[in-house]
């Protein structure tokens, strides 16, 4: 929660800053935002929409499942989970229900038994 509030309170001073100085440099906008989606797609603390990969008592399988999603959509970070006793895979959280659904359109077709669910 801290590092979101961290996030936040710098990506406000970089717009206040960019607007009292009198430009408004599109650049440096964009460049902010691009900073906010790679921080929003790396942060796994965030509150959303994930995709489960696996889910079962084979620590093999979830292990062999995470190295072979990693392989098929290496742009997607993905989390190795262990609540005894099963073992779980699981995305990143998209901050969408739309956005997961339309990855996971994606990724059932090389894994079966996925499904979109609210984190």
């Amino acid at each position: 929660m801290s590092n979101r509030l961290f996030f936040i309170v710098f990506l406000l001073f970089g717009l206040i800053s960019t607007s009292s100085s009198g430009q408004n440099s599109d650049a440096e906008m964009q460049k902010l935002l691009k900073e906010k989606r790679v921080y929003n797609q790396t942060n796994n603390k965030i509150d959303g929409f994930r995709i489960q990969l696996y889910n079962g008592l084979s620590e093999t399988k979830a292990k062999s499942t995470l190295g072979a999603f990693s392989v098929f959509f290496p742009e997607i970070a993905t989390r190795l989970i262990y609540e005894q006793p099963e073992w779980k895979v699981q995305t990143t959280a998209f901050s969408s229900e739309l956005e997961a659904y339309k990855v996971w359109l994606k990724v059932r077709e090389e894994f079966e038994g996925t499904f979109v669910f609210d984190n």
